[in-house]
């Protein structure tokens, strides 16, 4: 039997939230257009009814000096442990199967991050943006939102407790406070660090506290009003957010307000009898409530293997179908685990406790002893596909890869032998070997590398998509390198990156230019193959197509991932014409041609020969093809400083 604070709407709240979700993920088309394109945005909506309920629970035990710590960390063990590692374990099996070993040793890292609740820092400090691409074949990706929830949990009863106590009856402003700090601080940073800012607690809080703020007003209301037209116009605020929103990288901020303030609206008002609460309250709508929390487990790692095994792809049919599989799966998962666990009389937490810390620890087990026996699954060609080698490098925890201010940088800054090494993700999938063999000579290395930016500097004229190659970042790489006189500068330009009139290629010779007027050393990197056919894929496809042959297959040279030379001096002329008419005592050059191209078959730029492959992708260097690069380029930098 429902309590009588039981509210039916907020399990519907809850079932449009992971709806939203769930047709966001499936990216699901009609004329070319995502249905639910700001679907994203239900995990927004979960926030603010987390922070409803858990206010609500611990504010009337608290009154009534029934709230216990213990009591309250046990119920959401049981509430959020159970089911999840059910999902891990699932899924830990498909993954052992379906991932490469580059995948599958990622996925395992983020089994360890989900257990233990920090899988938002996991994914965020590893360089996974979420929205890179709408479904993520990071099944466990979705788990960043439970992290955050669950980090919540730990410290927000402790605070609420000290703030009754100390703030009494003003608790209501210091809660509208922290609303403000932190919405001001995630707008700010979702326009300079929008990964910290849409993985984040501390961005995510005021999200939070403005459902604590109605479980406050709601506590404090003497005489029950109705507020009817709040929840029709919340109610749109959400619909319009799920339709209009199509971008994760601008949320949390000022536009999130509007979801949010929806969801608030719907919730301040209690009245059963008004339409949109009917509406929600609608048993379909309340029955996907209430296994929400095990379907936004199951739907994405489902979805997401759909999409890795290729069977989803342009098939309405079969995304339909795994979406049912998630809420069959769901519906098991919360009356099988969830509802009984729930419940002590049907095991005690002591059991349960010693059940959960042995299954945690056989998912810590196997991530150390699968890892080697997967790999022997494979042949050595396919270890290293797929590995994106420009998120390798990491200092603080944090890749060196699309910093913005503060740049990774190796040795000694007091030395005046300091190499920069300037580019987009090309370039970053340099970073790792040359940092290496920097430090081997004594050299200082700091890196300058971001998505699309090839440049130091850049005219305002020029557009960047998506801003990816600011304005900012390019100030801050001039401040940092104007710190290092007669330094050595690594350029590249992606040629598949310019304007048709040239513009930034003119843009780019003036850097150079700039700098060797300056009396620093510029090594210009020469454009490097770019493939039609992504080379993973190319393998990847070729492996399972026939497994027992596949070695046989892939030494013959028609299977080799290639493009005719001759077009790749075509597309690059105008490049390789302006870099040529560069002089200067100071200039010196790579070839990547040189290395990739007319080599082991003539007039044939490779991919990957029968032993390695050379780029993980259609243009980034794989960690042998790094090596071949750097081999080249350690020559050049022995030769400036053998010189000075």
């Amino acid at each position: 039997m429902q309590k009588k604070s039981y509210r039916r709407d907020i399990d519907g709240l809850r079932a449009l939230a992971v709806l939203g979700v769930i047709f966001y993920h499936s990216e699901i088309l009609i004329n070319e257009v995502l249905i639910f394109s700001g679907g994203f945005l239900g995990v927004d909506i979960f926030f603010v009814i987390s922070g409803y309920l858990i206010t609500s629970i611990i504010y009337k035990e608290n009154k009534i000096k029934k709230f216990s710590f213990i009591n309250f960390y046990i119920r959401r063990i049981r509430r959020l442990l159970p089911a999840l590692l059910v999902v891990l374990f699932v899924s830990l099996i498909f993954s052992y199967f379906l991932f490469l070993p580059v995948e599958f040793k990622s996925y395992l890292d983020s089994i360890i991050s989900s257990i233990f609740f920090y899988s938002n820092f996991y994914f965020h400090y590893s360089g996974q943006a979420y929205g890179q691409a709408i479904l993520s074949t990071k099944p466990l990706l979705h788990t960043w939102s439970l992290a955050v929830e669950e980090q919540f949990y730990i410290l927000y009863p402790i605070f609420l407790i000290f703030s009754i106590h100390l703030f009494k009856k003003k608790i209501k402003i210091l809660f509208y406070l922290i609303i403000l700090f932190s919405l001001i601080f995630a707008s700010y940073m979702s326009e300079n660090h929008t990964s910290f800012n849409f993985y984040m607690l501390f961005t995510r809080s005021w999200e939070l506290m403005c459902g604590a703020v109605i479980a406050l007003y709601h506590l404090e209301e003497k005489k029950r009003k109705h507020y009817n037209f709040l929840s029709y116009l919340g109610f749109l605020l959400i619909i319009f957010s799920f339709i209009f929103f199509d971008d994760p990288n601008q949320h949390p901020s000022f536009l999130t307000l509007i979801p949010v303030i929806g969801c608030c609206l719907i919730i301040i008002d209690k009245d059963s009898n008004n339409s949109i609460n009917k509406f929600l309250s609608h048993k379909l709508f309340v029955n996907i409530g209430l296994i929400s929390y095990s379907l936004y487990l199951w739907h994405h790692p489902i979805l997401s293997f759909g999409k890795i095994s290729g069977i989803t792809e342009e098939s309405f049919f079969f995304k339909i179908l795994l979406i049912l599989l998630s809420f069959f799966l769901s519906a098991l998962t919360y009356h099988m685990v969830e509802k009984k666990i729930r419940n002590s009389n049907f095991i005690s937490f002591k059991k349960l406790f010693i059940i959960l810390i042995s299954t945690i620890i056989l998912l810590i087990l196997f991530t150390f002893y699968l890892p080697s026996s997967h790999k022997l699954r494979y042949p050595k060609i396919l270890e290293d596909i797929k590995n994106q080698t420009w998120y390798t490098t990491k200092q603080f925890f944090k890749p060196c890869f699309q910093r913005k201010f503060i740049f990774c940088s190796y040795g000694n800054k007091e030395n005046k032998d300091t190499i920069f090494l300037v580019g987009d993700s090309v370039m970053a999938s340099l970073q790792e070997e040359l940092r290496l063999l920097l430090q081997k000579r004594n050299k200082n290395f700091i890196t300058m590398t971001n998505g699309g930016c090839d440049f130091l500097r850049i005219d305002q004229r020029v557009k960047i998509k998506k801003k990816i190659c600011n304005h900012k970042i390019q100030k801050q790489r001039e401040i940092e390198i104007k710190k290092y006189k007669n330094s050595t500068i690594i350029l590249y330009l992606n040629y598949k990156n310019l304007d048709v009139d040239k513009i930034k290629l003119n843009l780019f010779l003036d850097n150079v230019n700039k700098y060797l007027k300056l009396d620093y050393n510029i090594i210009l990197i020469y454009p490097t193959p770019q493939f039609q056919n992504n080379v993973s894929t190319s393998l990847h496809n070729l492996y399972h197509k026939d497994k027992k042959n596949f070695l046989n297959n892939i030494s013959k040279q028609e299977n080799y991932v290639s493009l005719d030379f001759e077009e790749f001096k075509t597309d690059i002329k105008s490049i390789n014409e302006s870099f040529n008419n560069l002089k200067h005592k100071n200039l010196y050059r790579v070839f990547p041609e040189s290395i990739f191209c007319n080599q082991i078959i003539k007039d044939k730029c490779l991919g990957n020969s029968s032993e390695h492959i050379y780029f993980v992708d259609t243009s980034h260097l794989s960690k042998k093809g790094s090596n071949m690069m750097n081999d080249n380029l350690i020559k050049v930098i022995d030769q400036i400083y053998s010189n000075n």
